[in-house]
């Protein structure tokens, strides 16, 4: 060791025994024996020797508070003759400043240890007895237990699964791992780098508990913890999955009359069609016979969706008391109020109450596509011009739902498909002009019977759907104040990073409750979002 400060002789004899206890500590002993020449040292750490000056009296606490690490030591004086190795060292030490580095290694120390010592006295106040491991190192340390019987019990048993190494806490981990004790000031900055860091992977809070146990570290409060700061990960929020759980009650919408509501959605995009165009469609379904009305359209326009109502609906079926649609405004606009306003129909914008406007229709939908998609095979683009074969098929198949078709419902009777006139069914083959009207007449008288047989079946249908759906409900409710984020929507993705774009936005402050599981929503420094957002869009954010 050369010193690059003025010592006396006794200075640098505390010196060389503090860097020899160093060096042990951070080896792992734990007996030691200490030979040294120094009369004055030896002495003082025996206590026969009083220590006066005040920085000598440093150097013996600083002596002392190492010793302490070690389960057994000893220290003797020796005379100088025994001691001619370290005489040597210390002589080529300070002579010469052309020591190989590989051949004999020498230590530069810029300031005395005692300089040192108040850092060391403040490490050791951090340890205070509010921290977890404080008794527990009194114990192993010390042999010292609390006052209290029950705690000190709880101490002992405590203590079994854990040791000193090095000066360092550990707990023997089921895993058979050391996990060093943190103290509470370092949880947060391991929590962080194992989480976050530069080998975190934004990992859920048991796994990063699981994680942080492996990697050899513990506390008593370790899963809690990190479930916690998993939670309250902006990055994790903005990314996380979109929720499937279902939140609101399920509510089934009937009428007891045919063509009295009908729900009207859109279809597509769909590919380019090879005749005219056409790009989507508009569909519209009566909830109480299940019949299907569809256009093709070449643009979604307000003219268009207002004369497809009036076409499909008004002029065959007669005025609606309801119409359900969403709240896009190729539905939601002044020509189609006005519409709504002259016949007197109620039209219902119901995406607040549930975000697809109404499960019916989405339904439908999928059964319309998944028909023209084996229709159609390769030849996607001719799906307009098979778009009437598809609405028939689904006329005259049976819904389970009301046990009857479509047509059925609508016109008293069943519908002759190609088959019966291509194997000659029974009802072919006794067809008679001079009989078929009366019994259409008959099927008529009997239609009013049927309908309401299928309204006691599509009510049947109705409560065991509502019972299966609400079994998987978690309902979720949201308070004034509450931050949330919300679910991005197509129109505000950043579409120039792909699919890596985040999946939520936000925060913003929960403003009102509108009922049926809807809210409104502001930005905190913000204004209003014009329209309710169902409560499926949103979940709450930790700060």
């Amino acid at each position: 060791m050369r010193f690059d400060f003025k010592a006396t002789n006794n200075q640098a004899e505390y010196e060389a025994l503090l860097a020899g206890l160093k060096v042990c500590i951070a080896l792992g002993a734990d007996k030691l024996e200490i030979y040294g020449d120094s009369q004055v040292v030896v002495n003082q750490i025996l206590n026969e020797y009083q220590a006066r000056e005040e920085h000598m009296i440093a150097y013996l606490d600083i002596a002392k508070r190492l010793l302490r690490k070690f389960i057994v030591y000893r220290i003797s004086q020796i005379p100088r003759e025994e001691n001619e190795q370290a005489d040597a060292l210390s002589k080529l030490a300070s002579a010469t400043t052309s020591i190989r580095s590989k051949t004999i290694p020498v230590a530069h120390l810029i300031k005395p240890s005692t300089a040192e010592s108040e850092e060391i006295i403040i490490a050791e106040i951090r340890l205070s007895p509010g921290n977890w491991t404080y008794q527990l190192r009194k114990y192993l340390e010390e042999n010292i237990l609390p006052k209290d019987v029950v705690e000190a019990k709880r101490i002992k048993y405590r203590s079994t699964r854990y040791t000193i190494l090095r000066g360092e806490l550990y707990r023997r981990g089921f895993l058979k791992v050391l996990q060093r004790c943190v103290a509470d000031e370092e949880t947060g900055k391991i929590l962080k780098n194992v989480h976050s860091g530069v080998c975190g992977n934004h990992t859920g809070g048991k796994s990063l508990a699981h994680k942080i146990l492996r990697q050899g570290f513990y506390w008593p409060t370790l899963f809690a913890e990190a479930q916690r700061f998993a939670e309250s990960c902006e990055t994790c929020q903005r990314i996380a999955n979109d929720i499937r759980q279902p939140l609101e009650l399920l509510r089934s919408l009937t009428l007891p009359w045919p063509f009295a509501m009908w729900g009207l959605d859109l279809i597509g995009p769909m590919p380019t069609g090879t005749k005219g165009g056409a790009k989507h469609a508009i569909m519209a379904i009566d909830y109480f016979t299940k019949w299907v009305e569809a256009e093709a359209l070449v643009h979604i326009t307000e003219a268009n969706t207002t004369s497809f109502v009036k076409k499909n609906i008004i002029y065959r079926f007669g005025i609606p008391s309801i119409i359900i649609t969403d709240n896009g405004t190729q539905f939601d606009n002044k020509k189609f109020r006005e519409m709504c306003d002259e016949f007197k129909i109620a039209n219902y914008y119901a995406s607040p109450a549930h975000p697809q406007t109404n499960g019916q229709t989405e339904a439908v939908n999928k059964v319309i596509k998944h028909t023209l998609k084996a229709k159609l095979e390769a030849k996607k683009g001719g799906w307009a011009d098979k778009l009437p074969e598809v609405l028939w098929a689904y006329r005259t198949t049976i819904r389970s739902s009301t046990g009857e078709t479509p047509f059925a419902l609508a016109f008293g009777t069943e519908a002759i498909i190609p088959a019966e006139t291509t194997f000659t069914s029974l009802r072919v083959q006794l067809y008679s002009p001079e009989h078929n009207v009366d019994m259409l007449q008959q099927n008529l008288d009997e239609l009013e019977e049927i309908r309401d047989t299928a309204q006691v079946r599509n009510s049947a249908y109705q409560q065991r759907a509502t019972r299966y759906y609400n079994s998987h409900v978690r309902e979720r409710r949201f308070q004034l104040g509450d931050l949330v984020l919300r679910r991005v929507s197509p129109n505000t993705k950043d579409k120039s990073v792909g699919s890596l774009a985040d999946k939520w936005e936000g925060p913003y402050i929960i403003k009102g409750n509108v009922g049926h599981g809807a809210y409104m929503i502001a930005r905190p420094k913000g204004s209003l979002v014009p329209r309710p957002c169902n409560a499926q869009y949103l979940k709450i954010f930790y700060p």
